[in-house]
């Protein structure tokens, strides 16, 4: 590896690790007046689609596709990379891993509606856990990112919801972030709020993004890392 590509390896490393480890007000500044529905506009271009990189591996997409196929998920688990989920206390130390029956929860949404596992009983769920001042997960929902259009692609055929189990006060938690985040990324579907961070320790989620597949049977079919290659960069 050449001096410049390692200084810049290592250039990267200390912004994703401050990055991470902000807290809500250390972040970039958002406009807290602004209206999720700002962001949206009928002539606006649409997002563009995800290049992937030479020897790109999406982990999670290939899972959920077989699940969606009815086959076999290939590789059921692969080690999750991101930032640390910003637990209030301790982490997961027994978490469900793939062939468990997915832990039940309920929690609420951005408008204080309880969504539980159980509503979406014998269909695909996909949990995605979320923190929208993560750089990792600004890159993957960012445009032209891996998470930008896949929700929407998959349509109906899944259940996709985003899991926010920071502790209040810490990187991007509240209603109010959460809810710039949802028109920011140009997210449809409910974020949840898991302040208490119960249901992260339950699932073992310790990174965001961490990906979740719970098949129509109620079992996890995968849980991991979104793909091969954090913020673009093959691993």
């Amino acid at each position: 590896m050449t001096t410049h590509a390692t200084t810049r390896s290592l250039a990267l490393v200390l912004l994703l690790a401050l990055g991470c480890d902000a807290k809500s007000g250390d972040a970039a500044p958002h406009d807290a007046t602004a209206k999720p529905d700002e962001a949206k506009t009928d002539d606006a271009e649409p997002a563009a689609a995800f290049v992937a990189p030479e020897g790109y591996v999406g982990h999670f997409a290939e899972a959920l596709d077989a699940v969606l196929a009815g086959a076999t998920v290939a590789m059921p688990e692969a080690k999750a990379w991101g930032c640390s989920v910003k637990y209030g206390g301790n982490e997961p130390t027994a978490p469900a891993k793939p062939g468990d029956v997915a832990p039940p929860f309920s929690l609420p949404d951005l408008d204080g509606k309880q969504l539980s596992l159980a509503d979406f009983a014998g269909k695909t769920v996909v949990l995605e856990w979320f923190n929208p001042d993560c750089p990792f997960v600004k890159y993957a929902h960012g445009e032209g990112g891996p998470l930008r259009t896949m929700a929407k692609q998959r349509g109906d055929a899944v259940v996709w919801l985003a899991i926010n189990s920071g502790a209040p006060g810490k990187q991007g938690t509240g209603v109010a972030r959460n809810r710039e985040a949802m028109a920011e990324y140009g997210i449809a579907h409910a974020i949840l709020l898991d302040e208490s961070g119960d249901v992260g320790r339950a699932y073992g989620a310790t990174n965001t993004p961490h990906m979740f597949v719970i098949d129509p049977s109620g079992k996890i079919a995968y849980a991991g890392a979104l793909d091969n290659a954090p913020m673009g960069e093959v691993r």
